[in-house]
């Protein structure tokens, strides 16, 4: 049956433009129609907000439309026939105005068709400031490759081109977090509670790449003495550049992120093992959330055993659906009902996720189609649990990806560390109390 509510992956333009957008002082000039902007640019302003306050009367100015991010040429037909460089001139002065440390010109699909060359209009009107164009992000390719094109073009055009900068040295226990973005639902406290955990074991993160640090940080990048990969959907291609130019060492942690009590602990084990570091401050830190979900699992469970035995179904990244189906499994031994991998995911995780539910002899949750299967616990973006309540599935919906259904969050939340699982036990729990009765 064929399904039209179902969520549209994002690809890899707008890999490429949350990519800069992630960026603290760079930016994402958009050459295309509004039509591609306004998604983008609501989104990179609620996800990474660069002001306090918000006025759309502030950003009434050309190119902008109200909204303080991605300025668009504002494509329309006559510029589809005669070219748009004028319009491309006039919001590179207005970016230049502002103050940026990068600019990078992006095409939409379409802009792509018309040829307007984009680097000779960034050379003449960019000037003293570090610049590039992407003419084509790939189209139909996916999130990922198009994050990490972007990725690997501002790195280029800041200077992190291979060639080890003079006076540069490797500074003992330090590292950098790659695949972090701020399209990923709690990316700003996901990357502090990696810091934090890193921290306890005396390892410093010098930056994150798209994950709000500033060009400053990407270019003292070349310092740290090792590469963590917590996302290899997001990250694995940047790694391999960094080991090819500097050569730089990278782990990518083998339980996937640190998603609930083990893959947290594994991920500080294997982090400080490539640096010999002390890991044990962390790890206390991760049994003490580990000591509080017991007390309230202990009480929760006591009279009907739950969440053991109940069912749950994830949408996500071969690494987090990998690192949470253990953990669900594992830990608080509920049963896989069905298990979306989204397109392009890692194929080595891919593969240890169909290792581990074939181990339980669950297999057959990865072909089953998530909207059709019952399931009492839904993890997924907004979107898919909107659509499995559209379709009347009884279950309770907990967001670990964007886009999402609208609730702000104004506390702060981590999916990662010990934490981050408390935040996902208490979810799960209290889900259960009025799915199942």
């Amino acid at each position: 049956m064929k399904y039209y509510t179902e969520n549209i992956a994002p690809d890899s333009f707008s890999g490429s433009i949350f990519a800069l957008e992630g960026i603290w002082d760079a930016c994402a000039v958009l050459n295309g129609p509004t039509g591609c902007k306004f998604y983008h640019s609501a989104i990179s302003d609620s996800q990474f907000p660069r002001t306090a306050t918000y006025n759309p009367l502030e950003f009434t100015e050309g190119f902008y439309f109200g909204q303080p991010r991605v300025p668009s040429t504002y494509l329309d037909g006559n510029d589809y026939i005669f070219g748009s460089g004028d319009k491309i001139a006039n919001i590179l002065k207005s970016a230049v105005q502002k103050g940026y440390a990068l600019i990078a010109v992006i095409n939409s699909p379409g802009a792509a068709l018309i040829g307007d060359d984009l680097a000779r209009f960034l050379k003449e009107e960019v000037k003293g400031i570090p610049c590039f164009s992407l003419e084509n992000t790939g189209f139909s390719g996916s999130f990922g490759s198009g994050y990490q094109t972007a990725i690997l073009s501002a790195l280029l055009a800041i200077g992190v081109n291979g060639e080890k900068p003079a006076g540069d040295t490797v500074k003992k226990k330090t590292v950098n977090l790659l695949g972090l973005c701020i399209y990923q639902k709690y990316y700003d406290q996901n990357y502090l509670a990696i810091k934090n955990l890193l921290a306890l074991c005396g390892i410093e993160v010098i930056a994150a790449l798209g994950a709000g640090d500033s060009v400053a940080a990407l270019r003292r990048m070349t310092c740290a003495a090792l590469n963590v990969v917590v996302y290899p959907e997001y990250g694995a291609a940047i790694a391999e550049y960094l080991k090819t130019g500097y050569g730089m060492p990278s782990v990518c942690p083998e339980e996937g992120p640190p998603l609930g009590f083990d893959a947290a602990a594994a991920f500080v084990r294997q982090v400080c093992a490539a640096l010999d570091a002390d890991p044990q401050k962390a790890l206390d830190t991760i049994d003490r959330a580990r000591a509080r979900a017991y007390r309230h699992l202990s009480r929760f469970s006591s009279l009907l055993g739950l969440p053991k035995g109940t069912l749950f179904s994830i949408k996500a990244e071969a690494s987090t659906a990998y690192a949470l189906s253990k953990w669900l499994c594992g830990y608080l031994g509920m049963i896989p009902a069905a298990i979306s991998v989204l397109p392009d995911s890692d194929s080595g995780f891919t593969e240890k996720l169909r290792g581990f539910l074939t181990g339980i002899h669950y297999q057959d949750t990865l072909k089953n189609p998530i909207i059709e299967t019952a399931t009492h616990i839904l993890l997924a973006d907004g979107n898919t649990i909107a659509e499995l309540k559209v379709y009347g599935q009884q279950c309770c919906g907990i967001e670990i990806a964007l886009p999402v259904l609208g609730y702000l969050d104004i506390t702060e939340k981590t999916l990662f560390g010990g934490q981050g699982a408390l935040f996902l036990l208490e979810q799960i729990l209290n889900g259960l109390r009025f799915v199942i009765r």
